[in-house]
């Protein structure tokens, strides 16, 4: 049932019956008087003068910049000149006007003025589609902030979706073909995230300045193995270092088999990169397992492996976990030992307990994968890839702006030159990395 609005009107109480859909759609209103009303025309008549005044108004303070005041003789070298007619953008209209000019008075020459020039790029609106695109994702609910578009006007849906388009486009080239290779990236997380039916796996980079970096994007239902490899293949070729990197897993079988088979990671003689198991996703595994009160009993123990000063600790409480979990559950100290030599690994590291704290949890991406979720809630329905790809690029920039430095970045230096140990034991580093251990055990 249709609402009806009551208004006052000289006293009298006067029906008002809302807007309907169908007259937008053709533009004709009936006004309480009774006569047919062009809401297109009144809606641009209500937004056109204000707009043309915020405009001479940017435009006289300009020229009084140049000029000085009227009428008063301020030895200024440029002087106002004869009006000339001229156009200028609102929007994505072309509105036609008269405007002042300055001339300089020793050579005699026009001065363009940097307000008028400005004006006249069209390019202006598909800064603001995009900016308002951003805040208010659905462009179902673009007109919402339709006030926000500095002079704009006249906007239609569809008007709106060719410049969102247009604007959405840069920013997947800009995603999908920057080159990476000088933002020093030494870690790297990887996940998968689902946006109704449609997936992608999200690449996050932490550089040797502590700073993070959504690397790539790659379309694909699911997290499995060849769709984490095409993305690893990807980004090698827009320069991602091809060794000596850290991978952060929350323990996905289609993730762990590409990382094996692209950098030989479990091969401790020839792996190319090094990986560490997140702890979180391996706790909650553990406490499903268990159940509430038996969980209390180990996931203590769990988690001082991690919070251990040194490897000889880490092996300590581990051993200390496994008496447990043998005595509650044989279930779940399978599902302990499957990951054990991973979550050991970070201690291998030498890590200071700000970088040993973000690098023990796939957080940093799963974050990421929160605020995305947040940006891209409000499309109900993707019409094609190309839409998915548009927005979910879009949406990574944006958040990329927002992300933080890690604290403890100061100790990612050493970290790169662990890792190069760790990643290259030939002869040569052999006997260093060996002594390493030694006096982690020792």
């Amino acid at each position: 049932m249709s609402q009806i609005h009551i208004a006052k009107q000289k006293g009298k109480r006067k029906v008002l019956r809302p807007i309907t859909h169908d007259q937008l759609k053709t533009a004709t209103v009936e006004g309480p008087d009774g006569h047919t009303i062009d809401s297109q025309h009144a809606l641009i008549s209500m937004m056109l003068p204000p707009a043309v005044k915020a405009f001479f108004e940017e435009l006289e303070n300009e020229i009084t910049a140049l000029c000085g005041d009227r009428y008063k003789h301020t030895g200024h070298t440029a002087t106002r000149w004869t009006p000339q007619a001229g156009s200028i953008f609102l929007a994505d209209q072309k509105v036609a006007l008269k405007h002042s000019r300055v001339r300089d008075t020793a050579t005699g020459r026009e001065i363009p003025l940097k307000t008028y020039q400005r004006f006249q790029d069209p390019k202006l609106f598909d800064q603001s589609v995009f900016q308002e695109g951003i805040r208010h994702v659905s462009q179902r609910d673009y007109e919402t902030g339709l006030q926000r578009i500095a002079a704009s006007f006249g906007v239609s849906k569809s008007s709106v979706s060719r410049r969102w388009i247009k604007s959405t486009k840069k920013e997947v080239e800009k995603l999908l073909s920057r080159d990476i290779g000088g933002l020093g990236i030494i870690a790297v997380f990887i996940d998968g995230k689902r946006f109704a039916h449609l997936g992608a796996v999200i690449a996050l980079g932490i550089g040797k300045d502590g700073k993070k970096h959504v690397l790539g994007i790659y379309q694909s239902s699911t997290e499995n193995s060849a769709a984490c490899l095409n993305l690893l293949e990807e980004l090698e070729g827009r320069g991602l270092p091809a060794r000596d990197l850290l991978f952060i897993v929350d323990g996905g079988s289609g993730l762990n088999k590409a990382l094996e088979t692209k950098y030989e990671i479990a091969d401790p003689e020839n792996r190319r990169a090094y990986r560490l198991r997140c702890f979180l996703h391996k706790s909650r595994n553990i406490e499903e397992i268990l159940g509430k009160n038996a969980a209390a009993e180990a996931i203590p123990l769990y988690w001082a492996i991690r919070d251990a000063r040194d490897l000889v600790d880490a092996r300590a409480c581990s051993d200390a976990l496994e008496a447990c979990l043998s005595k509650l559950n044989k279930s779940a100290l399978e599902s302990y030992r499957e990951a054990k030599e991973d979550l050991l690994a970070i201690h291998r590291l030498g890590l200071s307990s700000h970088l040993r704290k973000f690098f023990s949890t796939t957080n940093p991406i799963e974050s990421l994968n929160s605020l995305l979720e947040e940006d891209l809630r409000r499309v109900k329905r993707w019409k094609n890839s190309d839409q998915f790809q548009r927005w979910l690029a879009t949406a990574c920039l944006r958040n990329e702006k927002r992300m933080r430095r890690i604290r403890g970045h100061s100790g990612i230096p050493a970290l790169w030159v662990r890792l190069q140990q760790l990643c290259n034991r030939d002869k040569a580093t052999e006997a260093a990395v060996d002594v390493a251990d030694a006096t982690a055990v020792a």
